[in-house]
């Protein structure tokens, strides 16, 4: 062996005296250590991952019932609203055509005063 530094020892043999006693040390440190077991320690971290899977799915779930919630009552409204006009939604419509345009045509004959300046706006048509 070429260039040992041995810092504190005179010869090498009290240096490898002392490694030998460091070496004696840790054997004896590494015998005092309880023996892992990763056979536990797998299960575990196998746990912690299914309880995080399931976190997901529990939080997917209740996304999936919030939207089937909206869905239902979206189309209890298209239903609502498709029931409302009756047999004959045209007919609707066009009364409604008819009715704004004679209540137009009447404003438009009526002479310019107070009233008839108001602006629509503060009508309502309920």
């Amino acid at each position: 062996m070429t260039d040992i530094r041995t810092r504190g020892f005179k010869t090498k043999t009290e240096l490898d005296e002392h490694l030998a006693d460091i070496e004696a040390a840790t054997e004896t440190e590494e015998a005092n250590l309880l023996p892992v077991d990763f056979a536990a320690e797998k299960e575990t971290g196998e746990l912690a991952r299914l309880q995080d899977d399931l976190t997901l799915l529990r939080r997917h779930l209740a996304l999936l019932r919030e939207q089937a919630s909206i869905l239902a009552r979206a189309q209890r409204a298209d239903t609502s609203a498709r029931e409302q006009p009756g047999n004959y939604p045209w007919l609707k419509l066009a009364g409604v055509i008819a009715v704004t345009l004679l209540i137009a045509r009447r404003l438009r004959s009526l002479r310019p005063s107070r009233m008839t300046r108001m602006p629509l706006g503060l009508f309502r048509f309920d």
